[in-house]
């Protein structure tokens, strides 16, 4: 079969492009399903090097990044020895390792795809990302209207959320909580930057323009209008990153990265504990959600101080916390945290304190490898890669330092999936510019390059 074979509608080729739009579009119309497409990931890439054993698939190895991710995960499941949740500390990690080998055998399989097949598996990717940016800017904007009638017409779909349902009195769905809308915005986030790099490559013109169109209007849309604070925060950093990155030294850029990511890991428990001793949560410039954060990441500061070396256990915090808020009611301890009742939550909101409340000191160091080893594998990225693996990097930070626990299964999945969409983008990339291995200069290094 000839190239231009291959790229016929119908053919094999097509049908996986077919299959990848269709798994993006559903991640998107239901977060919590990534959770089950990234085992469908890992399953066909394993078929894939079963079925053709022979091939020089890239990476070889795991590389460091792959590496200090795997330590951590480990580490998190040696904790349910210790742990207030023993099966959660074993089980969730293991769906860590589990993602983590679903992206390293997804990019392995795209390092030997045949040029029709990722054509259309980006190509299909790619629509179903821009259906997906104009679904959920339509849901923003009409109060998940979508959502509403179907839930109306098919009543049995919500049957099993029905506390996030309010009834009017003739038995249409009135509203529906944003619980759903919100993690469609993360997910979404997590995709722009690969959805991006998709459209900037793919060969049809039409395509493109309705590419740029999409993503403009779905990412404008959460930065005006989405009631997702954390995402609205992770869009907004990752299109400073991009730029700064696109005009600016990026050795430079990922320098200062490695240092801000370095403060974040190890400076989140007196940032926090500070920020509530200065009563941040009775500031009424600070909208409510923000409020909340501050007495909720103290309330975990303070608890760090019970295990600091080795945590409390992996996604434990629900027990523990629990736990430690009862006893100091009990020991009328209680503070003042002004309109909230107290500190507890089921979660710290924050990934950096979140680890080191439940993996402690150890974990923490983990999660700082993790963090400068990602950065040190964008620095080996072809220069016209970097800005925008260098955006998607900022806008993970900071989607994790305000928002959902990192052991939630659709939240690990969802990050999986937007890297092993990357690696499909980076792949598009190359074939369309016919890459040999020379970096792409960036705005910065042809201006330096004019004055020498």
């Amino acid at each position: 079969m000839t190239k231009l074979q291959a790229m016929q509608p119908f053919s094999k080729a097509w049908w996986a492009g077919v299959a990848a739009g269709t798994l993006a579009l559903i991640a998107l119309i239901d977060p919590r399903t990534t959770s089950v497409l990234v085992v469908l990931v890992l399953l066909a890439a394993l078929a894939d090097q079963f079925l053709r054993p022979a091939l020089p698939r890239r990476p070889e190895k795991f590389g460091a990044a792959f590496i200090a991710v795997a330590a951590f995960a480990v580490w998190a499941m040696v904790s349910a020895i210790w742990s207030h949740s023993p099966s959660h500390s074993l089980l969730k990690p293991a769906f860590l390792l589990l993602t983590l080998a679903a992206v390293w055998f997804a990019i392995r399989a795209t390092s030997t795809a045949t040029r029709p097949v990722a054509h259309y598996i980006g190509e299909g990717v790619l629509t179903g990302l821009l259906i997906a940016f104009v679904l959920v800017a339509f849901e923003i904007l009409t109060r998940q209207l979508i959502t509403r009638s179907l839930f109306t017409a098919f009543p049995s779909l919500y049957a099993n959320i029905t506390k996030h349902i309010t009834l009017a009195a003739d038995g249409s769905v009135q509203s529906v909580t944003i619980a759903n809308l919100n993690r469609r915005m993360a997910v979404l986030i997590w995709f722009l930057w690969p959805a991006i790099m998709l459209a900037i490559h793919d060969p049809s013109r039409v395509r493109r323009l309705l590419a740029y169109a999409s993503i403009s209007f779905g990412a404008a849309t959460i930065l005006l209008y989405g009631s997702h604070q954390s995402s609205q925060v992770a869009l907004l950093g990752g299109l400073v990153a991009f730029g700064i990155a696109s005009w600016f030294n990026r050795t430079a850029v990922i320098g200062a990265l490695a240092a801000l990511w370095s403060a974040a890991v190890l400076l989140v428990v007196p940032i926090s504990l500070m920020t509530l001793n200065a009563d941040l949560h009775k500031a009424n410039w600070l909208f409510y959600s923000a409020q909340h954060r501050v007495v909720i990441w103290g309330t975990a500061a303070e608890e760090v101080m019970r295990a600091p070396i080795i945590g409390i256990g992996a996604d434990a915090t629900r027990s523990a916390m629990k736990k430690a808020v009862s006893e100091a009611k009990a020991a009328e301890q209680a503070r003042d945290f002004g309109k909230f009742d107290s500190g507890y939550a089921n979660h710290a909101h924050n990934v950096y304190l979140q680890v080191w409340y439940e993996l402690g000191a150890v974990g923490a160091l983990l999660l700082l490898a993790v963090g400068l080893f990602v950065l040190r594998a964008i620095a080996t990225l072809q220069a016209g890669v970097q800005p925008t693996a260098i955006a998607m990097f900022v806008t993970t930070s900071l989607l994790i330092g305000f928002s959902y626990s990192i052991w939630q299964t659709w939240f690990i999945a969802a990050c999986g999936l937007s890297v092993a969409i990357f690696a499909v983008a980076i792949r598009k990339r190359s074939d369309q510019l016919g890459l040999t291995g020379e970096p792409i200069p960036s705005t910065a290094d042809k201006m330096a390059a004019k004055t020498v």
